[in-house]
């Protein structure tokens, strides 16, 4: 295996991750008219991220970021797979294998996904992230990159990095604090509860709870179809007879939204160097 530097560009820590472990991240650009779907898939692992499907995930976010002025896409949806987990991490047993005694590895392995949920952040599209199954620890940090979430009512968030001995080394803590504010992320980023939906809803983490389904099966299902059903208004404006509203104007008002909330490299570098300073002590 290559060796993963910190000092490596981007480009190379990609094509080192990209046969590091198992699982896919699958993109479907027509998954609904004007609506895209990527879909973690990794079910023995709860859809923890391995190297191979976080070196995926950045393929899939560097070609949106491409889009042509001409095409239809205003909206992207990211989901687990049918009847596991959101995300749940990292996957540990690819962390063990290529990270564990590394303080390299760990580092050039936060600056890739740091860069990677920011590029995703900034993306000129609708994000939406249909939670049908937990989100834990890493998992959190990529459920604070979107614009939006739906989630099952009986499922649950948990932000277990200080419970791992570390900080928030993906740029989770800057954008949770952005979205809910400083007093609720430090609650919930330090303490560490388990956010239920209620609670999700309450501080402004979650924007739309679907009803407890029977199944973990058909909480999938449920919650995509609230997802297509969220972001009905960004592609047809129904109070004109359903005709589609301007791609080309959609996207360019989510890029006046975050033209100004970009990541600066002083801030990577800050969160590396907390992550860092702490992760000697850590269960990782």
């Amino acid at each position: 295996m290559s060796v993963l530097l910190p000092t490596d560009p981007l480009s190379i820590t990609c094509d080192k991750l990209r046969p590091l472990g198992q699982g896919a991240v699958t993109f479907n650009a027509n998954f609904a008219p004007g609506v895209g779907l990527i879909e973690l898939h990794h079910p023995e692992r709860h859809n923890s991220l391995s190297g191979k499907m976080m070196a995926e995930f950045r393929d899939i976010i560097l070609r949106l970021e491409q889009l042509p002025n001409d095409s239809d896409m205003v909206a992207l949806i990211v989901t687990g797979c049918r009847g596991k987990s959101f995300c749940a991490g990292i996957d540990l047993a690819f962390a063990q294998e290529y990270m564990q005694g590394s303080g390299q590895a760990g580092e050039t392995v936060n600056r890739f996904m740091h860069d990677t949920l920011t590029r995703f952040a900034c993306l000129p599209l609708i994000t939406v992230a249909s939670m049908a199954g937990a989100a834990l620890g890493g998992g959190t940090e990529v459920l604070t990159a979107f614009d939006y979430i739906c989630m099952d009512a009986s499922t649950f968030i948990r932000f277990v990095q200080t419970r791992m001995g570390v900080t928030s080394p993906w740029g989770g803590a800057r954008r949770l604090v952005s979205r809910i504010g400083q007093k609720h992320a430090l609650r919930i980023l330090a303490g560490a509860p388990v956010v239920d939906a209620v609670m999700a809803q309450s501080v402004g983490l979650v924007d739309k709870v679907v009803e407890k389904s029977a199944t973990k099966e058909a909480a999938y299902d449920a919650c995509l179809a609230a997802c297509l059903e969220f972001v009905d208004s960004f592609v047809v404006d129904q109070k004109s007879g359903g005709e589609r509203v301007s791609p080309v104007a959609v996207r360019g008002m989510k890029l006046l939204m975050t033209r100004s909330a970009g990541s600066t490299i002083s801030d990577v570098d800050y969160e590396m160097f907390l992550f860092n300073s702490v992760v000697g002590s850590s269960k990782l």
